[in-house]
């Protein structure tokens, strides 16, 4: 499966993704699938895993094209993080409700 429907199956099944990017293995709520300046990025917030950044739980964007094994795991999560839409996004593919 491509990471970008792997990405969006995630997102309408409001499921954990886990993935490796940046040498990291994380694990994040998918909140919002796009494109933001004209890459396909995911905006999520990281639950578990590391970060080059430091904190492993932060609101995160990831460009998908740096994004390495991706899967839908078992985990669900109910939503409701994201309060609105953020800006400077080209185009909104998948969003949770």
């Amino acid at each position: 499966m491509k990471t970008e429907d792997t990405i969006c199956q995630a997102v309408l099944e409001k499921k954990l993704i886990g993935f490796y990017y940046d040498g990291h293995y994380r694990q994040v709520e998918p909140h919002l699938y796009g494109t933001a300046n004209g890459e396909p990025r995911l905006l999520g917030y990281q639950v578990a895993g590391k970060s080059n950044s430091g904190s492993p739980t932060s609101w995160r964007q990831f460009k998908t094209d740096k994004m390495a094994y991706a899967r839908v795991l078992d985990q669900g999560f109910n939503g409701g993080r994201l309060k609105s839409e953020p800006a400077n996004w080209d185009r909104c593919i998948a969003i949770v409700d």
